[in-house]
């Protein structure tokens, strides 16, 4: 990086001016890890002092039975298999409250896509979900998922989102982006949701 944009940009943070699009695009870029942690670390104390926030969070995995067979999954079962499972909503809260003396504050839900779980299922088991733990963050579903239940429900991502919120939900996770280069993705890929899809959601 330049001397001068980095004199810049280093005034900026210490007086405590909002950066710019460019401004962050021009750290994004910088390769000097240092240097960007100490900037990092005078912002995040100038904002929070000495606090620091931790997020307890645990995975519930509802069911491992998928349709798909992704190439790089050691999760998913096919249906029968001697290890696949599908919870029913009372066992998985039950699970969850166990979890609850660790100071939970986000349970990361994530499933197969289960080739016989009706749509009602997902939005009724973030319902009981918040009862039992109405202070946890449900963090839930792939947007892989979320094209599941377009398809298993007739609706639209847009309504099954709603439905999704109204019952609970506070956020998506992050799964089903591994690799969007189809080139690379219809080898490791084995379901429909691609970047169109997974963007769009």
């Amino acid at each position: 990086m330049d001397a001068g944009l980095k004199r810049e940009l280093e005034e900026k943070v210490y007086s405590g001016e909002r950066l710019s699009r460019e401004d962050g695009i021009a750290l994004y870029e910088s390769d000097e890890l240092a240097w960007l942690g100490e900037l990092a670390h005078h912002a995040r104390t100038v904002k929070n002092g000495d606090v620091v926030h931790f997020n307890v969070n645990r995975h519930l995995n509802m069911t491992n039975v998928c349709t798909a067979s992704c190439a790089y999954c050691s999760f998913q079962r096919k249906p029968g298999e001697m290890d696949a499972y599908t919870m029913r909503i009372e066992e998985a809260v039950r699970l969850a409250k166990t979890m609850e003396s660790e100071h939970l504050s986000e349970l990361h839900i994530v499933n197969g896509l289960h080739p016989t779980l009706p749509w009602r299922y997902y939005p009724r088991s973030l319902r009981e979900l918040k009862k039992a733990l109405p202070n946890v963050s449900l963090k839930a579903f792939t947007a892989t998922e979320i094209h599941h239940f377009e398809t298993i429900s007739g609706l639209s991502a847009s309504d099954i989102l709603d439905e999704l919120i109204d019952a609970g939900l506070e956020s998506l996770t992050g799964g089903g982006a591994e690799i969007f280069d189809w080139e690379v993705r219809q080898h490791i890929v084995d379901h429909r949701t691609h970047w169109e899809d997974w963007s769009r959601i």
